[in-house]
């Protein structure tokens, strides 16, 4: 066989490649304006075609994801790609609003179901001894590839035009480029060997992937599905999960229209302003993926949740454009942090060896948060005119989170002391 190390980078460089064309999912909102004007569709009935996307790639991810726990995840590379590709390609040709749920909603979804959780939980697996970077690194490609694929799809647009025959090849060329550049390197996800750890790794275990000293709660054995369900810290995390994944979830519908609507911006500033919260997003997926590893992957956590109830504090009284973009910087920057934090602590709290099923059951919390954000935006938007009572409300779900977080550092420290005690008394 040949060198393991050498092998699992370039299985990183597959993953990386997989995860940025699945992040295009976010450059939908793109077509949202020329599939109104064409078919004279509301954008609420439009953008709940990306609400199912979002409820198929959770759900149908728990299912990829054991598989590729038991069999490996190259053929899945195939089968969820072709099926990817396929719901964009077919996407372009629909002429109703139930035809859009089924193509992009259903298929499209199903297929980054199948390819997402199996990608990131066998990449992982392949470095023990830096998983907080890695996941980082994987998770920056999903905020890399939006901020790419956006602006050419764009550009697509002006060489093809936004009338049916335009929006329907831009479909098409996306779709057969997506199955075709995943396909080409999903050869290389395969899975690691059993407990696997690189040569000379051992003395080099983060406190992420390194369960004796510097994580108590951390798992000895491979928890089952069925059995992770049935701790309490599975729920406690679960929750958690949803609290951190809110603010973000909540900006990333609503940043355009607050920059023009409370700080009365034009809307290519408001473009502008989504595009800023990207690149703080991509920064902070880099920056927590290293802090998971330096400081430990609840500290982390709790520094993105705090960040993101001050910012969100500060953006309700927000009334210009630099205490504006302050706030998106931050809130960006924050968002970073629960999908790169969350497989590794997943991983650690319940075993490597069902990563990809249980971080897909985990993950779901993440999907309550893609509609509690939004709706809790909306919300107050429609009731009051501002959003306002949305940012103190996101802002104490991510508080609560805080707590949360700070309850579980100051149990593990309590465990920690009460192991090493029990170590200097045998």
């Amino acid at each position: 066989m040949q060198n393991m190390k050498q092998n699992r980078w370039m299985i990183f460089i597959g993953a990386w490649i997989i995860t940025f064309f699945i992040a295009s999912s976010a450059i939908f909102s793109v077509f949202s304006t020329p599939l109104s004007r064409l078919h004279g569709w509301s954008l609420a009935d439009i953008n709940l075609s990306f609400s199912i996307y979002q409820l198929f790639l959770g759900v149908v991810g728990i299912f990829g994801g054991r598989y590729a726990d038991k069999h490996g995840a190259v053929r899945l590379m195939y089968i969820g790609g072709l099926l990817f590709g396929a719901g964009w390609f077919l996407t372009g040709s629909s002429s109703s609003i139930p035809m859009l749920y089924l193509t992009y909603g259903v298929l499209a979804g199903t297929g980054a179901g199948t390819i997402y959780n199996a990608t990131l939980a066998t990449a992982l697996r392949w470095f023990p001894d830096m998983r907080g970077k890695i996941s980082g690194c994987l998770l920056a490609a999903a905020a890399f590839g939006p901020f790419v694929l956006a602006p050419a799809t764009n550009a697509l647009f002006a060489r093809v035009g936004t009338d049916a025959a335009g929006v329907t090849t831009t479909f098409r060329i996306l779709g057969a480029m997506f199955f075709v550049c995943i396909a080409a390197v999903g050869w290389l996800i395969n899975r690691a060997p059993a407990d696997y750890q690189p040569a000379g790794s051992s003395a080099k275990v983060s406190h992420a992937a390194n369960p004796v000293k510097k994580a108590p709660l951390s798992s000895t054995r491979n928890y089952e599905w069925s059995e992770m369900l049935r701790t309490p810290i599975f729920w406690v995390l679960f929750v958690t999960f949803m609290c951190a994944g809110t603010a973000g979830t909540m900006m990333i519908s609503s940043t355009s229209i607050i920059a023009q609507t409370q700080i009365g911006l034009s809307s290519t500033v408001g473009a502008l302003a989504v595009s800023v919260s990207t690149i703080s997003n991509f920064t902070g997926r880099l920056t927590f993926g290293v802090l998971i590893d330096k400081l430990g992957d609840f500290k982390a956590l709790l520094i993105s949740l705090l960040l993101s109830s001050l910012a969100l504090l500060l953006l309700g009284t927000a009334t210009g454009s630099g205490l504006f973009f302050t706030c998106v910087v931050l809130l960006g920057f924050a968002f970073g942090a629960p999908l790169v934090v969350f497989p590794p602590i997943t991983s650690r709290n319940f075993g490597s060896k069902n990563l990809g099923i249980n971080y897909g059951i985990m993950f779901l919390g993440f999907t309550c948060a893609n509609y509690v954000g939004p709706k809790i935006a909306a919300s107050f938007k429609d009731a009051t005119g501002v959003f306002t009572g949305a940012y103190f409300t996101a802002s104490g779900i991510a508080a609560v989170g805080a707590l949360i977080v700070i309850t579980i550092i100051a149990y593990e420290r309590k465990r920690t002391k009460i192991i090493h005690a029990k170590e200097q008394t045998v």
